[in-house]
């Protein structure tokens, strides 16, 4: 079958020119719970590259499988498509079913960026008949069903509130901020007012998926710019490092919450880091996580794969959230 794939690790920053394009062995018939899923669509991740350079969170806890040239890696975690093939301990999935889901290659599953995936039914979610949702859109909103839809939840904005609650998003133009800010636009509860950090590029997206204020970061730090305003109940982070942080405590109430995605090291996953680096960012998450008498709360969004289908039911089919999507075919055409 066709394939993105590597026969060995990427150097750090190669991915993109280092990637081959071809034949890899197709895979077998499914045995016992597994599905063989014929694949319409894939979305490409910030840790589908960190995987294929074997660097994801600094390169010392998550691996794939070591590629080979006898057994390529295929690239890609999300995925949607329709159900090829059922073993015979299937129960609810059939032939023709349309799916979506994640994939946990750190537990060898098969990647996605190929003609056909693997996972077992337990893995898989079902997408509604009643959903109109589009292959391509279910493949690129299962990380934004998981990691923005936990921050979501993280901030209890259901508490009853006296007045409205203010809500800061950095890094909001991004393809999980973008979901975060619909989720908030969404919110039936205490008012919400919202200030996107992000480009002035970006502002007329952020602005039309929920943003009533924006934050042009080339400006200037955030946390100087909105010095002067209320200060936030909630700050949701995208982008991640001491910078971040830093500014966010310039902006906060007492008590709020601060809820990242990343934690206190920016772009972890862009290179291997040495043990020193690893232990100190876990060390220093840890300390952040466990700290009790401090100002204001910090919390991370903490997500492993699979996708479960509460979560693509909860922030995709009954909110009728889409991501903002750029893409383009790149390995073949079907009819």
């Amino acid at each position: 079958m066709k394939a993105a794939h590597i026969t060995t690790w990427c150097a750090q920053g190669t991915v993109a020119d280092t990637i081959l394009f071809g034949q890899v062995p197709s895979l077998p018939p499914p045995t016992k719970t597994n599905v063989l899923i014929t694949v319409k669509a894939s979305s490409v991740n910030v840790d589908d590259v960190a995987i294929l350079q074997d660097t994801a969170a600094g390169g010392w806890c998550f691996h794939g499988r070591k590629p080979t040239v006898a057994q390529p890696f295929v690239g890609g975690i999300e995925y949607s498509g329709v159900v090829a093939a059922i073993g015979p301990g299937v129960v609810a999935l059939k032939v023709g079913d349309r799916v979506c889901g994640i994939q946990d290659v750190m537990a060898k599953r098969p990647g996605t960026w190929s003609e056909q995936t693997m996972a077992p039914e337990k893995e898989i979610v079902l997408i509604p008949a009643e959903c109109d949702i589009s292959f391509v859109q279910a493949a690129a909103m299962g990380m934004g069903a998981c990691v923005s839809g936990d921050m979501y939840k993280r901030a209890q904005l259901q508490k009853p509130a006296k007045s409205e609650l203010r809500c800061l998003v950095v890094g909001a133009s991004g393809g999980l901020g973008t979901v975060l800010l619909q989720l908030l636009r969404q919110h039936k509860g205490p008012t919400l007012h919202i200030v996107a950090v992000c480009s002035s590029a970006n502002e007329e997206k952020v602005r039309r998926l929920g943003a009533d204020e924006v934050v042009d970061y080339h400006v200037g730090p955030f946390g100087s710019q909105l010095k002067d305003q209320p200060k936030f109940d909630v700050v949701f982070d995208f982008v991640g490092g001491k910078p971040v942080e830093q500014d966010a405590k310039r902006v906060m109430k007492k008590g709020a919450k601060f809820i990242t995605a990343c934690g206190p090291m920016a772009a972890v996953g862009d290179r291997q880091l040495s043990c020193c680096e690893w232990y100190g960012w876990a060390c220093g998450l840890t300390c952040r996580l466990c700290a009790c008498c401090a100002a204001t709360k910090y919390e991370m969004a903490m997500f492993l794969p699979p996708m479960k289908a509460m979560d693509f039911n909860a922030f995709v089919v009954e909110t009728g959230i889409r991501a903002e999507i750029a893409w383009k075919s790149l390995l073949w055409k079907r009819p």
